[in-house]
């Protein structure tokens, strides 16, 4: 799995964040969900929600972005998954997730 935020911008000119989970074999997003402010206890619960019980899935990629704390890092261990960390400014560690979302490590979409 690969796991990453995005920033949306409303007509408002309102920031809202992204949590995009997708399958890295299958390229199929597994969940999606926004909100206006990113917290790690959001972020735990929609992992939380994205991933089932039992499931197959060995390792989560993601960037080292703050919102991705130990704390939720811990809590995917608990789940059986491996976290892997992409390097600092290392776009192509990911690359699958960085196709699907834009080649940066921000997009924006207009909402």
């Amino acid at each position: 799995m690969a796991a990453d935020f995005l920033v949306a911008i409303t007509a408002g000119f309102r920031l809202l964040y992204v949590l995009v989970i997708m399958e890295v074999g299958t390229r199929r997003i597994l969940h999606c969900n926004v909100t206006a402010y990113p917290t790690a206890a959001w972020t735990l619960q929609q992992f939380r929600e994205a991933v089932p019980n039992g499931h197959a899935y060995r390792f989560l990629i993601h960037d080292r972005d703050a919102i991705f704390s130990t704390e939720v890092d811990d809590e995917r261990k608990a789940f059986g998954l491996k976290v892997l960390r992409t390097p600092l400014q290392a776009t192509k560690a990911n690359a699958y997730r960085e196709r699907l979302m834009g080649t940066s490590g921000v997009s924006a979409w207009t909402t």
